[in-house]
Protein backbone atom coordinates (compact mmCIF):
# COMPACT_ATOMS: atom_id res chain seq x y z
CA UNK A 1 0.00 0.00 0.00
CA UNK A 2 1.47 3.46 -0.84
CA UNK A 3 -1.40 5.42 1.11
CA UNK A 4 -4.92 6.45 0.94
CA UNK A 5 -7.53 9.07 1.35
CA UNK A 6 -9.75 8.29 3.89
CA UNK A 7 -13.59 7.52 2.37
CA UNK A 8 -12.20 8.51 -1.41
CA UNK A 9 -9.36 5.80 -2.29
CA UNK A 10 -6.74 3.04 -1.72
CA UNK A 11 -3.61 3.50 -3.71
CA UNK A 12 -1.34 0.32 -4.13
CA UNK A 13 1.90 -0.61 -6.16
CA UNK A 14 -0.09 -2.57 -9.24
CA UNK A 15 1.29 -6.45 -8.63
CA UNK A 16 4.05 -7.69 -10.82
CA UNK A 17 4.05 -10.70 -12.76
CA UNK A 18 6.98 -12.81 -13.69
CA UNK A 19 9.66 -10.11 -15.78
CA UNK A 20 8.19 -7.45 -14.19
CA UNK A 21 4.84 -7.15 -16.07
CA UNK A 22 1.97 -5.58 -14.26
CA UNK A 23 -0.88 -7.33 -14.08
CA UNK A 24 -3.60 -6.86 -16.51
CA UNK A 25 -6.69 -5.05 -14.43
CA UNK A 26 -9.39 -2.63 -16.02
CA UNK A 27 -11.40 0.16 -14.49
CA UNK A 28 -14.15 -0.47 -12.70
CA UNK A 29 -13.04 -4.19 -12.11
CA UNK A 30 -13.74 -5.84 -9.35
CA UNK A 31 -10.57 -6.94 -6.99
CA UNK A 32 -10.05 -8.55 -3.52
CA UNK A 33 -7.33 -7.26 -1.78
CA UNK A 34 -5.48 -8.98 1.29
CA UNK A 35 -2.38 -8.25 3.08
CA UNK A 36 -0.34 -8.64 6.45
CA UNK A 37 -0.90 -6.27 9.40
CA UNK A 38 1.45 -7.16 12.03
CA UNK A 39 -0.20 -10.51 13.26
CA UNK A 40 -2.98 -9.76 11.15
CA UNK A 41 -4.53 -11.28 7.94
CA UNK A 42 -6.69 -8.55 6.37
CA UNK A 43 -8.82 -8.39 3.12
CA UNK A 44 -11.36 -6.18 1.59
CA UNK A 45 -13.31 -5.96 -1.96
CA UNK A 46 -13.16 -2.97 -4.15
CA UNK A 47 -12.84 -1.76 -7.48
CA UNK A 48 -10.08 -0.59 -9.63
CA UNK A 49 -11.23 3.60 -10.17
CA UNK A 50 -7.93 4.52 -11.94
CA UNK A 51 -5.15 2.80 -13.30
CA UNK A 52 -1.44 5.16 -13.09
CA UNK A 53 1.62 3.71 -15.10
CA UNK A 54 3.90 6.78 -14.90
CA UNK A 55 6.32 7.26 -12.90
CA UNK A 56 5.50 3.66 -12.17
CA UNK A 57 2.65 1.06 -11.87
CA UNK A 58 0.03 2.09 -9.34
CA UNK A 59 -3.81 1.75 -9.12
CA UNK A 60 -6.49 3.92 -6.88
CA UNK A 61 -9.31 1.77 -5.70
CA UNK A 62 -12.38 2.48 -4.28
CA UNK A 63 -11.97 2.98 -0.78
CA UNK A 64 -13.67 -0.22 1.54
CA UNK A 65 -16.60 0.01 3.58
CA UNK A 66 -15.34 -2.62 5.35
CA UNK A 67 -11.83 -4.38 6.04
CA UNK A 68 -11.83 -8.26 7.43
CA UNK A 69 -9.73 -8.50 10.06
CA UNK A 70 -8.29 -12.39 11.13
CA UNK A 71 -5.64 -13.03 13.62
CA UNK A 72 -2.81 -14.99 12.47
CA UNK A 73 -0.84 -15.56 15.23
CA UNK A 74 -0.54 -14.19 18.77
CA UNK A 75 2.78 -14.50 19.41
CA UNK A 76 6.10 -14.64 17.58
CA UNK A 77 7.34 -18.75 16.70
CA UNK A 78 10.15 -20.04 17.36
CA UNK A 79 12.26 -23.41 16.09
CA UNK A 80 12.70 -25.41 18.94
CA UNK A 81 13.48 -29.63 19.28
CA UNK A 82 12.53 -29.67 22.46
CA UNK A 83 11.56 -33.54 23.97
CA UNK A 84 8.70 -33.79 26.35
CA UNK A 85 6.32 -36.47 28.06
CA UNK A 86 2.86 -36.34 27.28
CA UNK A 87 -0.20 -37.50 29.22
CA UNK A 88 -3.68 -36.86 27.97
CA UNK A 89 -5.91 -35.35 30.82
CA UNK A 90 -9.16 -35.24 29.00
CA UNK A 91 -8.68 -38.86 27.59
CA UNK A 92 -7.65 -40.98 30.92
CA UNK A 93 -7.55 -44.18 28.31
CA UNK A 94 -4.41 -42.81 26.27
CA UNK A 95 -1.13 -43.87 27.54
CA UNK A 96 1.48 -41.37 27.65
CA UNK A 97 3.98 -40.67 24.88
CA UNK A 98 6.59 -39.39 23.84
CA UNK A 99 7.55 -35.92 21.73
CA UNK A 100 9.11 -33.18 20.54
CA UNK A 101 7.84 -29.67 20.81
CA UNK A 102 9.16 -28.51 16.97
CA UNK A 103 8.38 -24.64 17.76
CA UNK A 104 7.20 -22.94 20.35
CA UNK A 105 5.87 -19.42 21.03
CA UNK A 106 5.03 -17.77 24.71
CA UNK A 107 0.90 -18.90 24.03
CA UNK A 108 1.54 -22.08 22.35
CA UNK A 109 3.44 -24.53 20.13
CA UNK A 110 3.18 -27.46 17.39
CA UNK A 111 3.45 -30.65 19.47
CA UNK A 112 4.86 -34.02 17.56
CA UNK A 113 4.22 -37.09 18.87
CA UNK A 114 5.38 -41.20 18.19
CA UNK A 115 1.78 -42.54 18.73
CA UNK A 116 -1.56 -40.52 18.34
CA UNK A 117 -1.73 -38.59 21.65
CA UNK A 118 -4.93 -36.39 21.81
CA UNK A 119 -7.96 -34.54 19.61
CA UNK A 120 -8.92 -31.29 19.68
CA UNK A 121 -10.32 -29.86 22.42
CA UNK A 122 -8.28 -32.03 25.05
CA UNK A 123 -5.82 -30.82 27.76
CA UNK A 124 -2.53 -32.11 27.55
CA UNK A 125 0.14 -32.20 30.65
CA UNK A 126 3.89 -31.60 28.91
CA UNK A 127 6.64 -32.17 31.02
CA UNK A 128 10.55 -31.33 30.04
CA UNK A 129 13.67 -30.16 31.67
CA UNK A 130 14.43 -26.67 29.94
CA UNK A 131 17.53 -25.04 29.75
CA UNK A 132 17.59 -21.59 29.68
CA UNK A 133 21.02 -19.55 29.84
CA UNK A 134 22.82 -21.84 32.97
CA UNK A 135 19.67 -22.49 34.15
CA UNK A 136 17.77 -25.52 33.93
CA UNK A 137 14.80 -26.42 35.29
CA UNK A 138 11.75 -29.43 35.14
CA UNK A 139 8.36 -27.95 33.64
CA UNK A 140 4.91 -28.39 33.58
CA UNK A 141 3.35 -26.67 30.54
CA UNK A 142 -0.48 -27.49 30.60
CA UNK A 143 -1.89 -27.04 27.37
CA UNK A 144 -5.41 -27.59 24.95
CA UNK A 145 -5.32 -29.08 21.66
CA UNK A 146 -6.66 -26.24 18.89
CA UNK A 147 -5.60 -28.24 15.73
CA UNK A 148 -4.46 -31.85 14.39
CA UNK A 149 -2.04 -31.16 12.40
CA UNK A 150 -0.70 -33.17 8.91
CA UNK A 151 2.62 -32.01 8.10
CA UNK A 152 5.81 -33.41 10.23
CA UNK A 153 8.91 -32.21 10.65
CA UNK A 154 10.14 -34.69 12.12
CA UNK A 155 11.24 -38.57 10.82
CA UNK A 156 9.32 -40.52 13.24
CA UNK A 157 6.38 -38.48 14.03
CA UNK A 158 3.10 -39.97 13.21
CA UNK A 159 0.78 -36.84 14.96
CA UNK A 160 1.08 -33.95 15.23
CA UNK A 161 -1.11 -30.86 17.16
CA UNK A 162 -1.16 -27.20 17.58
CA UNK A 163 -1.61 -26.35 21.01
CA UNK A 164 -2.48 -23.30 22.90
CA UNK A 165 -0.92 -23.06 26.85
CA UNK A 166 -3.52 -22.54 29.76
CA UNK A 167 -2.46 -21.38 32.76
CA UNK A 168 1.11 -21.99 33.82
CA UNK A 169 3.06 -21.29 37.38
CA UNK A 170 4.87 -18.21 37.67
CA UNK A 171 8.43 -20.22 37.36
CA UNK A 172 7.27 -22.00 34.19
CA UNK A 173 5.98 -19.30 32.47
CA UNK A 174 9.07 -17.47 33.28
CA UNK A 175 11.12 -20.13 31.52
CA UNK A 176 8.97 -20.36 28.62
CA UNK A 177 9.36 -16.77 27.79
CA UNK A 178 12.68 -16.43 28.60
CA UNK A 179 13.60 -19.91 26.28
CA UNK A 180 11.36 -18.07 23.50
CA UNK A 181 13.03 -15.03 24.04
CA UNK A 182 16.49 -16.79 23.54
CA UNK A 183 15.81 -18.40 20.09
CA UNK A 184 14.46 -15.15 19.15
CA UNK A 185 17.89 -13.38 19.27
CA UNK A 186 19.66 -16.51 18.44
CA UNK A 187 17.51 -15.94 15.05
CA UNK A 188 15.54 -18.93 15.43
CA UNK A 189 12.16 -17.76 14.46
CA UNK A 190 9.59 -19.34 12.24
CA UNK A 191 9.28 -17.95 8.89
Amino acid sequence: MIGFLHGKTVIITTPMLANDRPLLLRKDQEVVVRFFFNKNACAFKTQVKHICTTPYNYLHLSYPPTVEVGEIRKAERVLAKISVSVVNRSQPDYEAVNGAIVDISTTGAKLETVAPAAHPGDILLLTTKLRVGHVSRVVHWEARVVAELDRFEMANSVAAYGLEFCELTELDYLALHGFVYGQMVRGHTVG
